[in-house]
């Protein structure tokens, strides 16, 4: 008879060996683990095992999981997910420098703490934890619940945890049986995802070896002035940021400064930047580096994590909206749908402001067949009414509606047509109060106030940064970019300048935040006039690639942006490759019967298999239509949002399947582009709609090192005009 587990015991540095595994929902009822694991053993003791790395003590925190969470009863979709949940939260209970995703709901009550176990937004499931069980520093994750319940009114087994906790000692001398040499044994350890993208070398190895010209030059230089790190895709603006904050940490490990790494995406911190820092020093001492005062050197994370942190919406149950993936973008595209036909339906509404803009009513009457209009209403609402917090019946209201307009925005020629959009905006903004949500520039706009406090005034020169390292600057809005001088210790300050690190290339950007407001979010927002960096050499594409990316380039609408949309000027450091090619099909159907086939083929031959190969959609819609296909549902692994970057882990004998925006900062062998599609894209659109979309296929067409693949359909007009001049300079190949 089977004996069933009860408990699993895992030490601190055993909690970031799985961090990085790839885990089957089987593993999660023996937790058996290969030889030679990384330095990771396993001891059974009873019916509790203990999963121990090298370095493990006595002394150390540890996590102890009770095994009842993945029970079938509990109809988990995916037990794997709860586990690498329980794996995240402990990463944070032993390291306060590591954020707990937003969309995870972190609820406390005392020492007690729950988040939601699984992704989808339909699933209710909370996993329980007690982050001081018996007044310890070990952490205890004891239930998981169908429904959110009352945290101190869910049942805990004390027996259980004592008993797993007192075997520690035995288990840490006993000697591990030989597990066997081979089998399925459901995990596979493996590098971190930043590791891939750094590629190989030690920090000594690229300070001295490695960085170009311009890069060693960002790197060298001083904290005394903000500094602008301007870069295409490819040219190692991350790596050059990381390589910067781990060598300036460690030329002086005895001072009391502190270092912020923001990003705009938590996976993005928390798996590549890691990663990236554990490629450099694979000991990773920065992660136990003190101030003599007690505070981590470093602080990684994203500025919502940051603000989150600091107003502690999770302990007053409210949800800020993210607007990231797939699953925040469907629930705001909702809850516009439904403000649109409250607006069509009110008589104020219909006599004051629809007789001056009747073709605007009809366009919203319509809209069933006029997919791009949601996605402008979404960008105005992020890039110009949230961003400005402009609400109707105010005299910022009154402004917009009456003033001029840049051409990037929507089309909204007329103040009639403006007050119609207040409106929806208006419902829109109502209905998320009632489902208690936040958006996520409401929660900046109360961190923007909580940093001009006298609380922070008193709490600055302790918990605020000598440097702050900001990756993927294209993606924060003014209101972001404009409070983040706030987050420097005093001290840090020099002849009125701050120490503020910014990495951006704003055509990656696919919505129109990097462009609202002014340039002036880059030359100076609000630390001081900054100096410009800029890199020039491509690490990431061929030869071949390079060339594809700067024709597509020349196709952007031409913008005055005081010089920061600057033209597509990178040299490729890569071997030759093959150039790009573009396929034709005659029905949708047959487009992805193809692509899949394709890609799936393709994973077999190259190293990483099928994370190293991207089938990226330009077309959100048709991606939500090919996501639930069900006769290529078992082809590919989805990434629906910026936090599923783990999930590459799963793709192996499968590909990736995304959309540009939610692989930024991700690298692939090969990358499809689909549905680049006449339907989508036309020179009569408005400036601002050209320019998302082509930003969009520059940002997916440059996630790719060796191989590029376009694929359109005559279903939806066949191939773009927009790439009629890759064609004709023959920098696009038609197959």
């Amino acid at each position: 008879m089977t004996k069933n587990i009860a408990a699993v015991v895992l030490d601190k540095k055993a909690v970031n060996i799985l961090d990085r595994a790839f885990v089957e929902d089987a593993w999660l009822q023996k937790f058996e683990v290969p030889q030679n694991a990384d330095g990771l053993r396993r001891v059974e003791s009873s019916d509790i095992v203990y999963l121990l790395s090298e370095d493990a003590d006595l002394d150390d925190g540890y996590l102890v999981i009770n095994t009842a969470v993945f029970s079938p009863l509990q109809e988990l979709s995916k037990p794997r997910i709860a586990f690498e949940r329980i794996i995240r939260v402990a990463l944070r209970h032993f390291d306060r420098s590591i954020a707990i995703p937003i969309p995870w709901q972190a609820y406390h009550s005392g020492s007690r703490l729950s988040v939601f176990a699984q992704a989808a937004r339909d699933s209710k499931q909370r996993i329980y934890f007690d982050q001081s069980p018996d007044g310890s520093g070990n952490l205890y994750s004891f239930a998981v619940t169908s429904n959110p319940e009352d945290l101190d009114g869910v049942p805990k087994d004390e027996d259980l945890y004592k008993r797993a906790v007192e075997g520690i000692c035995d288990a840490l001398l006993a000697d591990s049986p030989l597990a066997p040499p081979v089998g399925n044994f459901g995990v596979l350890l493996s590098e971190p995802l930043g590791v891939r993208l750094a590629g190989s070398g030690t920090l000594s190895e690229w300070y001295e070896q490695r960085l170009n010209r311009e890069q060693r030059a960002f790197v060298d230089r001083p904290h005394d002035r903000p500094v602008r790190l301007r870069g295409a895709a490819g040219t190692g603006k991350t790596q050059s940021m990381v390589v910067k904050c781990l060598h300036d940490m460690y030329a002086d490990p005895d001072s009391d400064k502190t270092f912020a790494f923001l990003t705009h995406s938590s996976a993005l911190a928390h798996t590549v930047v890691r990663g990236m820092l554990h490629a450099l020093d694979p000991n990773e001492r920065w992660t136990s580096m003190m101030t003599p005062s007690g505070r981590p050197k470093l602080w990684i994370g994203t500025i919502y994590e940051l603000a989150q942190e600091k107003l502690g919406y999770d302990k007053k149950g409210l949800e800020p909206l993210s607007l990231d993936g797939r699953e925040g973008r469907e629930y705001q595209r909702v809850l516009i749908e439904e403000a649109i036909n409250q607006v069509l339906v009110s008589p104020e509404i219909v006599m004051d402001h629809f007789p001056g803009c009747q073709d605007f009513e009809k366009r919203l009457t319509n809209r069933a067949n006029d997919p791009s209009l949601i996605d402008e209403l979404m960008n105005e609402f992020a890039c110009v009414l949230d961003l400005e917090a402009i609400k109707k019946d105010t005299h910022e209201a009154n402004r917009y509606a009456r003033g001029s307009r840049e051409p990037w925005q929507m089309v909204l020629p007329t103040e009639a047509h403006r007050r119609v959009v207040l409106e929806i905006h208006d419902v829109y903004r109502a209905k998320l109060r009632l489902a208690k949500m936040l958006g996520m520039d409401q929660m900046i706009a109360d961190f923007g106030r909580y940093l001009g406090t006298h609380e922070w005034g008193a709490l600055r020169e302790r918990d605020g940064f000598d440097l702050v390292f900001v990756d993927e600057y294209h993606y924060f809005t003014r209101a972001e970019a404009m409070l983040l001088h706030n987050l420097f210790k005093p001290r840090a300050q020099v002849s009125g300048r701050w120490p503020l690190l910014m990495a951006y290339d704003i055509k990656q950007g696919t919505n129109d935040v990097a462009l609202s407001g002014s340039m002036e979010k880059f030359r100076n927002p609000g630390v001081g006039e900054s100096a410009l960096s800029e890199l020039k050499q491509v690490y990431r594409s061929t030869p071949q690639i390079t060339a594809f990316l700067r024709d597509l380039d020349a196709c952007f609408p031409a913008m005055d942006l005081e010089g920061e949309y600057a033209t597509y000027v990178a040299e490729s450091q890569q071997e030759e490759g093959d150039t790009p090619t573009l396929t034709v099909f005659a029905t949708d159907l047959e487009l992805v019967d193809s692509v899949f086939e394709q890609a799936i083929r393709m994973a077999r031959d190259i190293d990483g298999g099928g994370s190293q190969v991207a089938v990226l959609c330009l077309n959100e819609t048709l991606f939500d239509k090919i996501y639930s296909a069900g006769r290529v549902r078992d082809k590919f692994v989805p990434i629906t949002t910026r936090e599923d970057l783990k999930e590459l882990r799963y793709a192996r004998n499968k590909c990736v399947f995304s959309m540009p925006e939610f692989v930024a900062g991700l690298q692939f062998h090969t990358v499809f582009l689909i549905h680049v599609d006449g339907a989508d894209y036309d020179e009569d659109q408005g400036q601002g709609t050209r320019r998302r979309y082509v930003s969009r296929v520059y940002l997916g067409a440059s996630r790719a090192a060796r191989k590029i693949l376009l694929l359109s359909s005559k279903e939806h007009g066949g191939p773009s005009q927009l790439l009629d001049t890759l064609l004709a300079n023959q920098t696009l190949r038609l197959r």
